[in-house]
């Protein structure tokens, strides 16, 4: 088939290491280092496949780490002239195994499709999991506490692992939890990636549908979605026939807590059936930033710099006292980043954990008068329903300071803006009502039309208007009462009222429901794990002190232990994560010591990782 001149011209354009990936005509595992520009080459390789690989009635999957992250390929793919729209499915490993597998085919192997409310919430999962501990005499467990090692124990128990590192009594609990959510006919997310692989590996006929609707799959983050999404991949692969395209970084594998390994993505690439690629060239950050994340790391992988770029300021800051110093300098620094004109959205304050550190940052901004989106704030209600809200929310302020703007402000508002579109907010609109098993609108306008009413960014929903009127308005104009009864997810039953509740006792503006998305005016606050796949043109970091980055693993009844070599593996590669956020400058802030909780003072001085760096790191450069 003809390439389109768009799409021609986006191929000549990127490295030849990309374009070989695009190109390659099998499978790939392509190794992309931070700023490597992988998204771009994701989106290219899913363009040239939909044009020019696979008839016009076929599709591509792609499967990703985040909703944001899934968006974000899919209006990009949109963007590329590629004929995508109907051909492109871009999700969650859990939103693919649900809709794309369970609920597509389940009707076909007598597997039953979860009803509303079926789909069990954090809290319910976390009662039923303590139910389980109860049963088996270890009531002394507290399962908010054992959710990820729980979680460690199911998937290798899918995987067949070996479970020699585990509490026999835990590993009891959680089969004893599988099959409490068969008698309860009741399912969560872990649950539906655990059913799609079954049913794919016991199925030809699913799998033969699969590969006639998607006869390609794409999947970003590798090293961040464990092993049992790995099997589901091998049997899509084996079984199926449908070819792969596996994007990751083993230098990024931040997730081990819960499963993820980068050994899957490794296995991928050692395949003799799998072309494997890497990108080395690093699009984002100076070349300074580049040497001293790596000196972090303690690997050097020879990435390098675009060509031309400036080399990047690599920066460490000492204060004489706790962590009230680094949350002033923290301040002082953002500060100093507005006034050379870097706008808020594009500085970033990021710590490694909860805790008394980010207690005083967020004090010192809060004092100050900063505007800042903490993204670790969870008072929202969980669930898709209230991110849709959520993002609405963001559109209609972003809608609202755009209209207000003017000149080059309003230029400049229009180019940096990352609200999301009224296209992806009609998709999410639809998907929510379909899951909800309700009828769409006889006209395919009618979601656009209404979301645009509930939108409009006139007089009466600025940013700083009451959000509970706003929320009222679009609930009745989308009918999303009828979507929360209806949904199978627990989340999305009583989120709205929850949001409403919210809105009433708290006081909260527009602005405060669209803190779960991109809004411009205010700095980021987040962990080192919330800022993954983010780029900013200055990162922060205080408290790189040692406690608390590498830190000691909580074990239960206040107890800790130091981390083994593995979990202090993981601690370095998200400070090294840490600083490939930034495009221009990364400032370490270090001291003596730190306060705990309890105001006991901890002098053990600066972070190691900050030391070996410093030590492994080029004379001119310390």
């Amino acid at each position: 088939m003809q390439i389109s001149d768009t799409l021609l011209t986006e191929l000549d354009s990127l490295h030849p290491k990309q374009r070989a990936a695009v190109l390659h005509d099998g499978n790939v595992v392509l190794r992309a280092g931070p700023g490597s520009g992988k998204t771009r080459t994701l989106v290219a390789r899913i363009a040239y496949v939909l044009q020019t690989q696979i008839s016009a009635f076929r599709g591509v999957a792609c499967i990703t780490y985040t909703n944001a992250a899934a968006e974000e390929i899919r209006r990009r793919v949109l963007r590329s002239g590629v004929r995508a729209e109907g051909r492109i499915t871009c999700s969650t490993v859990h939103a693919f195994c649900l809709n794309e597998i369970l609920r597509a085919f389940g009707h076909l192997t007598g597997q039953p499709v979860p009803q509303a409310g079926q789909v069990l919430n954090k809290s319910a999962t976390q009662v039923l999991l303590q139910r389980c501990f109860d049963q088996v005499g270890i009531a002394e467990v507290l399962a908010h506490e054992r959710m990820p090692q729980s979680t460690r124990i199911r998937r290798a128990l899918a995987c067949n692992e070996t479970l020699d590192s585990f509490d026999p009594r835990e590993v009891q609990a959680a089969r004893l939890y599988e099959e409490q959510l068969i008698v309860r006919d009741e399912i969560d997310f872990e649950a539906m990636v655990t059913r799609a692989v079954h049913l794919v590996r016991e199925h030809a006929h699913v799998r033969d549908l699969l590969r006639a609707r998607f006869p390609h799959l794409v999947v970003d983050e590798y090293q961040d979605l464990g092993g049992v999404l790995h099997e589901l991949v091998l049997a899509l692969r084996d079984l199926a026939g449908i070819t792969i395209f596996a994007v990751g970084d083993t230098d990024q594998s931040v997730f081990g807590f819960t499963g993820a390994d980068a050994k899957y993505l490794t296995e991928l690439a050692d395949r003799a059936d799998f072309c494997d690629l890497e990108l080395e060239v690093n699009y984002r950050s100076g070349q300074d930033i580049i040497t001293a994340a790596e000196a972090a790391l303690g690997l050097s992988r020879g990435r390098l710099a675009r060509e031309g770029a400036p080399p990047g300021d690599v920066n460490i800051e000492q204060v004489d006292g706790g962590l009230q110093d680094h949350a002033r300098v923290a301040c002082d620094l953002v500060e100093q980043a507005q006034s050379k004109g870097i706008s808020p959205e594009r500085i970033a304050i990021l710590y490694p954990a909860r805790g008394p550190l980010l207690d005083a940052v967020r004090s010192e901004l809060t004092r100050r008068g900063l505007d800042f989106r903490h993204e670790g704030d969870d008072k929202l209600p969980a669930g898709s329903l209230s991110r849709f809200v959520q993002r609405c929310a963001s559109r209609a302020v972003t809608n609202y300071q755009i209209h207000a703007a003017s000149g080059a402000d309003r230029a400049d508002m229009l180019r940096r803006t990352q609200a999301p579109s009224l296209a992806s907010l009609a998709r999410a609109l639809t998907t929510l009502r379909t899951d909800a098993q309700l009828p769409l609108p006889p006209s395919r306008l009618f979601l656009p039309r209404a979301l645009q009413l509930c939108l409009d960014p006139g007089e009466l929903y600025p940013a700083e208007a009451p959000a509970l009127a706003w929320l009222e308005q679009l609930r009745a104009g989308l009918a999303l009462d009828e979507v929360a009864a209806g949904h199978p997810d627990q989340d999305n039953t009583s989120s709205l009222d929850g949001l409403a509740g919210l809105c009433r006792s708290k006081n909260l503006v527009l602005q405060d429901l669209a803190r779960g998305e991109e809004v411009i005016g205010k700095v980021l606050l987040a962990t080192y794990h919330a800022a993954k796949g983010r780029e900013f043109d200055t990162v922060i970091l205080p408290g790189l002190l040692q406690g608390l980055i590498p830190r000691d693993v909580p074990i239960g009844n206040k107890k800790w232990r130091r981390p083994t070599e593995r979990e202090l593996a993981e601690q370095r590669r998200t400070f090294y994560v840490a600083l490939t956020r930034a495009e221009s400058t990364v400032t370490m802030i270090i001291g003596p010591g730190y306060e705990t909780k309890n105001g006991y003072w901890i002098s053990r001085g600066p972070s190691a990782f900050v030391i070996e760096m410093q030590r492994r790191l080029p004379e001119e450069q310390t």
